[in-house]
């Protein structure tokens, strides 16, 4: 996947400006377009060349490093996106989550996501030391999975039980799933509430 990057008679670190670039900040989560940082240079007999999009950008929001390389980026997008007014111990679970799409660990993301829903079925009431699927059961039952939300509970059974019980590897697009079905929750149960109770209280 890195082909050329570590021939050294091939590419060479440049210090002119490096090609405008946009992509989604691992470090802030903004999506920013950046043309400052170092840019990577083919060195080519006579004539060195920068390679369009390839380098360190530096972010124009929060101003931290990002590595890019064909469809490498180092940090990645940590996908999905904040949510207010969750408990810590259930937010630390849905940010590593998210640290971990961002480093490519896709079967750790689903297992955090089983980990993260069982934290918030406990909170909302479940019992304790129950099974995966019992958890999941109780959010769907008591309606904290939302409406018409059938279909993605099913996904979220298979998906916690094949990672936990299975010899398989999680793709990109089933830790993205799983991500997004647990931000829903967290928006649902904690986010939105906090944000009518707030209205409340102003009027």
């Amino acid at each position: 996947m890195i082909d050329n990057l570590y021939d050294e008679d091939f590419n060479k670190w440049g210090n002119s400006n490096i090609m405008e670039n946009s992509y989604v900040c691992g470090y802030c989560g903004h999506e920013v377009s950046s043309d400052e940082g170092m840019p990577l240079l083919i060195d080519k007999p006579g004539h060195i060349t920068q390679q369009s999009g390839y380098g360190v950008y530096v972010c124009t929001h929060c101003h931290m490093p990002t590595f890019i390389y064909k469809d490498i980026q180092v940090p990645g997008n940590r996908y999905g996106d904040p949510v207010q007014n969750v408990p810590n111990d259930v937010n630390s679970v849905y940010e590593e989550a998210r640290s971990s799409f961002a480093a490519g660990a896709y079967t750790g993301v689903v297992l955090l996501c089983r980990k993260l829903l069982m934290h918030i079925a406990t909170d909302l009431g479940a019992d304790t030391n129950l099974r995966f699927v019992q958890y999941v059961n109780y959010l769907n039952e008591h309606h904290y999975a939302g409406a018409r939300s059938d279909q993605w509970v099913d996904q979220i059974r298979q998906f916690g039980n094949q990672a936990n019980h299975e010899i398989r590897i999680n793709t990109k697009e089933e830790a993205q799933r799983i991500i997004k079905f647990c931000e829903m929750i967290l928006r649902l149960n904690y986010e939105y509430p906090s944000i009518a109770s707030n209205e409340n209280n102003d009027n």
